[in-house]
């Protein structure tokens, strides 16, 4: 049976029974005990009652727990070794800290952590738990359930893979002619510099010559005419003007081909998901840069970048990502604005500031905006509201998917149908380091 299927089943199968349990008249038709055993057993996630004490204690886990993880019920309520004792290290203090918190707050909550099974491996879960109450309002268990996620992760980060490259295919022209460009006018300045030397060099040679003469004070009329001929012929007063500013277009060129080359090299760390401490303003440049096709014929990009922003421990290569996304959806909104509308030119704006513990990005655009109604689905997978063969509906839930699954922040979203959208990212400063999106 499908996993939502048996989720559902055992909702309902579990609401019923209370109510069966309310109406005296039905008692006789409630579950045995070993019903729900073998309901609670055979649901194909971990099912599980803990305690917060000085660490989080399991008292009671489903058999499913026994085959994610090699250990027996009993291994895993005790101390030897105990569910707690599976968390990797790298994880065990978000782990207790949420436990911790769900005492105190009283508020469910979700987390994702890996786990060292008996065999040694690692396997990665996600934990949905609930606060149970007793009559004062004081939280005494935490029920939850854990799903075995290692192979949906893995996955993913294959789809974020793909979706990185399929992105850097779509804008690989865009970027050759961004380096194109540079290039053809750097080769017209070196033939330029090349036809100029040749001049140079003749009048050089004359001037040598008009030098050895004076010394020897033999100067006459016919060396200062074929001087003067030669200044005249080869426009030397137009090469002392263009000289310099060929120079100055063509290391402009060259820094402009150096700086794409360095965000492309950025960019393709695509089996690089180790969360490091990392530069945000420098991976908004970079998007900028990588982007400026897609956006340099419809819109300006202001940016407003804090320069005192702490570094912010992150997988820079999917903030990378998810910043191309955001740029590249303001383009097209404000292609589809300016299609329909008196409009030339849009704008985007970029900023960066901290707020207390988090570094914040945000991305504006004057595009097309959306609609109420439509805000609420934006980050669903497959939901786009672009026309087809424009977007796959994956982007923003890949954005959702790495600032608030991978890295615990937040994305807020602002709009206005017909005026714009302003996607606003809240990153954590501080994170546990590492490769916390290990290769499978």
């Amino acid at each position: 049976m499908p996993k939502k299927r048996i989720r559902r089943f055992v909702k309902e199968y579990f609401i019923k029974s209370y109510e069966m349990l309310q109406n005296t008249e039905n008692k006789n038709q409630m579950p045995s005990a070993e019903s729900l055993h073998r309901l609670v057993n055979n649901v194909s996630e971990i099912l599980y009652i803990a305690r917060m004490q000085d660490v989080v204690s399991m008292q009671f886990v489903s058999s499913k727990a026994c085959e994610v993880t090699g250990y027996s019920c009993d291994e895993l309520t005790s101390d030897d070794p105990g569910w707690a004792e599976l968390v990797c290290e790298a994880d065990a203090g978000r782990y207790g800290q949420a436990f911790k918190e769900a005492c105190e707050t009283g508020k469910a909550f979700q987390i994702e952590y890996k786990i060292t099974i008996k065999d040694g491996s690692v396997r990665e879960v996600r934990d949905k738990a609930q606060p149970v109450f007793d009559d004062k309002g004081q939280v005494t268990e935490i029920d939850g359930l854990i799903i075995d996620v290692t192979e949906q992760n893995r996955l993913q980060r294959e789809l974020d893979r793909t979706q990185m490259i399929q992105n850097l295919g779509r804008l690989a022209a865009g970027i050759a002619h961004e380096i194109n460009t540079p290039i053809q006018y750097i080769g017209d300045n070196i033939r330029f510099f090349s036809d100029s030397f040749g001049q140079v060099a003749e009048l050089l040679d004359h001037y040598s010559r008009l030098s050895e003469a004076a010394v020897n004070g033999k100067m006459d009329d016919e060396l200062l005419g074929k001087i003067s001929s030669v200044q005249e012929r080869n426009d030397i007063e137009f090469l002392v003007e263009e000289v310099p500013q060929a120079i100055e277009q063509t290391l402009d060129g060259i820094n402009h081909v150096a700086k794409l080359v360095s965000a492309m090299r950025d960019f393709s760390h695509i089996d690089e998901r180790r969360k490091m401490a990392s530069d945000l303003n420098k991976a908004i440049e970079n998007s900028i840069v990588i982007s400026h096709n897609e956006l340099k014929y419809v819109a300006d990009v202001e940016k407003e970048l804090d320069a005192s922003i702490p570094s912010v421990c992150c997988c820079v290569d999917d903030i990378n990502q998810v910043l191309l996304n955001l740029l590249i959806n303001s383009a097209h909104s404000i292609e589809g604005k300016l299609a329909s509308s008196d409009a030339k030119r849009g704008l985007v704006t970029v900023k960066s500031w901290a707020e207390g513990a988090d570094v914040l990005i945000s991305v504006t655009d004057t595009g097309s905006g959306i609609e109420q109604k439509l805000q609420e689905r934006i980050f669903d997978p497959f939901f786009t509201t672009k026309e087809a063969g424009k977007g796959t509906g994956q982007g923003l839930a890949f954005v959702r998917s790495v600032i608030v699954e991978k890295h615990g922040g937040k994305v807020e979203l602002q709009s206005e149908k017909g005026v714009g959208t302003t996607f606003t990212i809240r990153l954590p400063i501080e994170q546990e380091s590492g490769d916390d999106r290990e290769q499978q």
